[in-house]
């Protein structure tokens, strides 16, 4: 009888931690704004040259580029430029593969869940950190939903290498500093070290494939196959990069906040009749927001990522301002979420995890 109670009580106290955490900003442990502003102008020169030469679809996709900016990020400038080309080339071949396979309904299904648990298997395994397998999974679905709306597959897998070209290309921009040289950088046999498969590395891989197979599933089977990767992307943030109820709960809640917040805020954007060149420059200042708040206040991310991602996806296919697109994603997030928190209640509470679980476990000490 004294268990239950118990039991009662740390759901209880779990519940009001995270509602608390809403209204909680973690302080930072070190400056953001250098790789935020980086972020952001990767992502709008791209739309920038796109509205220069009368493609503003083909911009939006090359911005996509941006998604490799915040890999690495805890690393030296000179190791983080040695490992963001790995990034690029992950974030084009989700790219061909989603394209390829576009369609195809069931086989670009079976790609979705391929693509979800390789990526969680390298960036659990190798201990790569935030933001985990969401992007890759993210270019998957954009991929086959342009080519689905038009787009031709080599000149979207193109636009898509370009923008990750651009990213590595402007992360050289920084190392006119000489303080950036200072550190020697160490080989990518150091950097990329076998991985160290403990419990919390095999518990979040699991999570993600649960979350990838039954997402992809109920998607095909009772919503749409075409939006299949919106469930899995919204799935595999919540589960994140920490194991752990508490994290799932915490990210659950704050995800299903942001995305109603960002929905809103997408609907302004698209309604608001902005110039393309202004809508340019707010996508950057959404990009910049998502990036400092990354690690203070994940709802906030998560509001200022979700209308970017929303018309990135939609302007590219033609689709900005579409109404049944706002529901579509606040339907599809809460699936995703729902069944992210599910899979925690799979294993046992984990422990404490040791310093530095979010981060690469081979930085310099």
């Amino acid at each position: 009888m004294s268990e239950e109670p118990r039991k009662r009580d740390v759901w209880r106290h779990g519940m009001k931690r995270a509602v608390v955490s809403l209204g909680t900003m973690v302080p930072a442990k070190e400056p953001r704004w250098p790789i935020a502003l980086q972020a952001a102008v990767v992502l709008t020169v791209p739309i920038l040259v796109g509205i220069a030469f009368g493609r503003v679809d083909l911009g939006l996709i090359a911005a996509t580029g941006a998604f490799t900016v915040p890999y690495f990020a805890a690393l030296p400038r000179l190791e983080r430029l040695r490992l963001r080309p790995i990034a690029g080339l992950g974030l084009v071949l989700t790219s061909i593969l989603g394209a390829t396979l576009a369609p195809h309904p069931w086989l670009s299904a079976l790609g979705l869940i391929a693509v979800a648990v390789l990526v969680a298997i390298s960036v659990h395994g190798y201990r790569l950190g935030a933001p985990g397998p969401l992007f890759p999974i993210l270019v998957y679905g954009m991929s086959g939903h342009a080519v689905n709306g038009g787009v031709p597959p080599l000149v979207l897998v193109g636009t898509v290498a370009a923008g990750c070209a651009w990213a590595v290309v402007a992360s050289i921009a920084p190392l006119v500093r000489r303080v950036h040289w200072q550190i020697t950088p160490r080989p990518l046999s150091v950097l990329l070290a076998r991985p160290a498969w403990d419990r919390g590395a095999k518990e979040l891989v699991w999570r993600t494939a649960i979350v990838a197979v039954l997402g992809t599933a109920l998607s095909l089977l009772f919503v749409d196959p075409d939006r299949a990767y919106w469930t899995v992307a919204a799935g595999v943030v919540v589960i994140g990069v920490v194991p752990g109820r508490g994290p799932a709960v915490t990210r659950g809640l704050h995800r299903a906040v942001g995305t109603v917040l960002g929905v809103g805020v997408y609907l302004a954007i698209a309604y608001s009749g902005m110039p393309a060149v202004a809508l340019a420059l707010t996508l950057g200042t959404l990009q910049f927001i998502t990036e400092l708040a990354i690690t203070r206040h994940y709802a906030i991310a998560v509001t200022a990522v979700t209308p970017m991602a929303l018309v990135i996806v939609t302007a590219s296919a033609g689709e900005l301002g579409d109404l049944a697109v706002t529901g579509e994603r606040i339907l599809d997030t809460a699936l995703g979420a729902g069944l992210a928190v599910a899979t925690a209640l799979l294993h046992p509470p984990a422990p404490p995890d040791p310093a530095g679980r979010m981060a690469p476990p081979h930085r310099p000490d």
